[in-house]
C-alpha cells in the first residue's frame, strides 16, 4: 500500500506531470472567456438551474484544485493574472446572477492568492482588480438608480423580457428561422411600454441544462403600449404584421426598407396598407358566420 502511495506521490510530484496538468489553465482561461461572451451576447434559457448550477460548480472545482495543483507552473501564473477582466465581464451584464458570476470568481481570487506569482505583482494586480470591480458595482447600481440603461450589446434590459412571451416564425419545423420578444416597462411605470425585437433562432446556442439565445445583432420590429393589446403576428417566415405595418427581414437577419414609414424613434419600416387578407381576423369571423 505505501509502496503504491510512493509512486501516487512520486507521480504528481513530478515537474513533466505538473507541466502537463499546468494546460488544464489554459482550458479554465478559455472556459471563462466563453461564459463571459455568452453573458454579453445572449439571454439564458435555463433548463435544469439546480443541475446546471451543479455543473457549474463542478466544473470550477476541478479547475480551480488543477491550478492550485500547478500554481507554481509559468502557464497557471500567465493565466491567473488575466481571469478577473472575463468575470468582470460576467459581473457588468450578469448583475444579480451571482450563481454565475460568484463560482468563477472565488476560485479564480483563490486560484490568484495561491499561485506562484510575484508577492509584488499579487498586489499591485489585486489592488487594481479590487478598485476597478468596485467602480463597477457603484456605477451600475448608480445607473440602475437613475433608471438609465447600459445601451450594450442592445438597449434592453434582460429582466424586463417578458418570459411568457415568444412568437417564432414558423418554418418548415416547430421553431422558424426567427423569433419575436417583448421587453416590458416595469408596473411601477404610469406609462408602460412594450418593445419588440427579432432575433435569428439560428444563432443560438445550446448546452446542458441551457439554451442561449441570441440578442447581439437583433433588430427591434417597434414600441406600443402595453395595454393597447396589439395586432402582431407572423405572417411568413420572414415577414411580420406588426399592428398596421409590415416589417419584413432579409437574408442578413436586417430590416428591409422599401416603402419607409418612420416612428417617433426614428426606426424605418416596410409598410402596405393592410395585412394580408389571409390573415385579417375579421375576414376569418365573416368566413365563419357565412356572411
Amino acid at each position: 500500500m505505501s509502496k503504491a502511495l510512493n509512486k501516487i506521490f512520486a507521480f504528481f510530484g513530478n515537474k513533466w506531470t505538473k507541466l502537463g496538468f499546468s494546460l488544464l489553465s489554459l482550458g479554465y482561461g478559455a472556459f471563462l472567456a466563453r461564459v463571459a461572451w455568452l453573458t454579453f451576447a445572449y439571454y439564458f434559457v435555463y433548463e435544469n438551474p439546480a443541475a446546471l448550477f451543479l455543473l457549474y460548480l463542478f466544473i470550477n472545482i476541478i479547475f480551480g484544485i488543477a491550478m492550485i495543483y500547478t500554481r507554481k507552473q509559468i502557464l497557471t501564473q500567465i493565466v491567473v493574472g488575466f481571469m478577473h477582466p472575463f468575470i468582470l465581464v460576467m459581473l457588468i451584464f450578469g448583475f444579480g446572477n451571482w450563481y454565475l458570476v460568484a463560482p468563477a470568481f472565488v476560485t479564480a481570487t483563490v486560484v490568484f492568492f495561491a499561485s506562484g506569482v510575484n508577492e509584488s505583482l499579487k498586489v499591485i494586480l489585486g489592488t487594481t482588480y479590487m478598485i476597478i470591480f468596485f467602480l463597477a458595482v457603484l456605477g451600475y447600481l448608480t445607473l440602475e438608480m437613475l433608471t438609465i440603461r447600459i445601451p450594450v450589446p442592445v438597449d434592453m434590459d434582460f429582466s424586463q423580457r417578458d418570459g411568457n412571451y415568444t412568437e417564432y416564425a414558423k418554418g418548415g419545423g416547430e421553431i422558424g428561422p426567427y423569433r419575436l420578444v417583448a421587453y416590458v416597462d416595469p408596473e411601477t411605470d404610469d406609462n408602460r411600454f412594450a418593445t419588440y425585437y427579432i432575433e435569428a433562432t439560428g444563432r443560438d446556442k445550446k448546452y446542458p441544462f441551457l439554451v442561449c439565445e441570441r440578442v447581439l445583432g437583433c433588430v427591434k420590429a417597434g414600441t406600443v403600449k402595453y395595454s393597447s393589446n396589439p395586432d402582431i403576428r407572423w405572417v411568413a417566415d420572414d415577414k411580420l404584421w406588426f399592428d398596421g405595418r409590415f416589417v419584413e427581414i432579409d437574408a442578413n437577419g436586417k430590416i428591409v426598407r422599401n416603402e419607409e414609414f418612420d416612428d417617433d424613434d426614428g426606426e424605418s419600416y416596410v409598410v402596405t396598407a393592410q395585412p394580408p387578407m389571409t390573415q385579417t381576423p375579421e375576414m376569418t369571423k365573416t368566413a365563419e358566420n357565412g356572411d
